[in-house]
């Protein structure tokens, strides 16, 4: 009973503070169990698990910095939907992606609690803290992290699973309890979080200067994102549509002022496209070809082009051959890449000058670790898969996720 009590006055506490008061909601949704059962503290995404005597007995920080801390940590499991959005990752590597989902979230304490003032990552009877932090991992993706920690696995030559039990956090991430949840549970749950969120971050802004602060980066957690392949079709629609079918949906405006009213046309294909794929040697790590080749099938099969130009470049045109959508899908293209040196799309464009291609649009599918962007006389589409944002400095970019 003393324990549960020390418990609650630490969560009201927090709930109150404007430091990680934005998280109230978060904390009060799903079932909160102080029991033995689990080792130190657990999440499956919605409910939370802490142990009595590892956050008032093991964890040794002056009065309960280091409770709060832990506590704190599992709110920020659930507000991230760690357990839903990194499935797949946990698929190809459990801890890694406990590790990732740990070093995402004790950065945000951190950030948000720079003083120490209410947390203070865990520490034991030595002193030692319990728990995964690095500065270099501020602001970073869990993805991100994810794949540094598995690079760094790879360059160690390990054979084995890579890190050690000590390495992988303070608590547990029970991603089979959370896989019991099916999709509907899944939806229902992530709009709750999103609306517990939403109500927090409303609250404080109705509060004004002295309301709540936003340093754990909730809003972004609940920002409508677009989809890039969502941006890709924009992109497309607007350079090169081609004009086939005709609609009474909106009519023609040039007849109007005769007082006639006509359809207008609407497209359903592209005419001509060029879909250029970075070979250099740098796209052959951390699977960034495998992932623009599927990418590149993903385009094919979501829009049909006539015209399809593909080329493989590296410092130079590699291949060059033309399909239509649906013969790309099946071409030997495909699976096989050619290229493996160095990284210059000005081979891209001055190829197309040489051989007087004229698409209506040009899609570059690279890593973006590119020196020379080119000189386009078309409108051009970058798409950038990289850990690291960037913008190409002509035409227009997005990233791919």
């Amino acid at each position: 009973m003393l324990a549960d009590r020390r418990f609650k006055a630490i969560k009201i506490g927090l709930m109150r503070s404007k430091e990680f008061g934005l998280l109230r909601g978060v904390a009060m949704h799903g079932n909160t169990y102080i029991t033995t059962d689990v080792p130190t503290a657990a999440t499956n995404g919605r409910d939370c698990w802490f142990n009595p005597d590892f956050l008032f007995k093991d964890v040794k920080n002056e009065g309960d910095k280091g409770a709060a801390f832990v506590m704190v940590h599992e709110w920020l499991h659930k507000a991230g939907m760690h357990l839903v959005t990194y499935r797949r990752l946990a698929e190809q590597h459990a801890m890694r992606a406990n590790m990732a989902t740990d070093y995402w979230i004790n950065d945000r304490i951190q950030v948000a609690d720079p003083q120490r003032i209410l947390t203070e990552m865990p520490i034991d009877e030595n002193g030692k803290a319990i728990g995964l932090y690095d500065p270099k991992y501020h602001e970073w993706t869990v993805k991100r992290i994810f794949r540094e920690l598995e690079q760094e696995q790879a360059g160690g030559g390990g054979e084995g699973e890579g890190e050690s039990e000590g390495d992988a956090g303070f608590d547990n991430h029970d991603w089979e309890g959370a896989k019991k949840l099916n999709a509907e549970d899944n939806e229902k749950l992530t709009e709750d979080i999103k609306q517990a969120i939403r109500q927090g971050l409303h609250a404080d802004a109705k509060a004004g200067a002295g309301g709540l602060k936003d340093a754990l980066g909730l809003g972004e957690l609940v920002t409508p994102k677009i989809s890039w392949r969502a941006l890709l079709r924009m992109f497309m629609n607007s350079a090169c549509r081609k004009k086939e079918q005709s609609t009474w949906r909106r009519p023609n405006r040039r007849f109007l002022h005769q007082d006639v009213i006509m359809p207008t046309l609407q497209g359903n294909s592209i005419n001509e496209v060029v879909i250029a794929r970075d070979t250099s040697g740098s796209m052959f790590f951390k699977d960034r070809l495998r992932d623009v080749t599927s990418e590149i099938l993903g385009i094919v099969k979501a829009v049909s082009i006539d015209k399809i130009h593909f080329i493989d470049w590296d410092g130079r045109v590699e291949s060059h051959e033309i399909y239509s959508s649906d013969e790309l899908t099946a071409a030997p293209a495909m699976k096989t890449a050619t290229g493996g040196g160095g990284t210059d799309p000005t081979c891209v464009s001055d190829y197309l000058k040489e051989k007087g291609i004229k698409p209506d649009c040009v899609i570059m599918l690279t890593d973006g670790k590119i020196n020379s962007w080119g000189n386009w006389t078309v409108p051009i589409l970058w798409a950038i898969t990289n850990d690291t944002k960037i913008t190409a400095p002509v035409g227009k970019t997005i990233q791919i996720d």
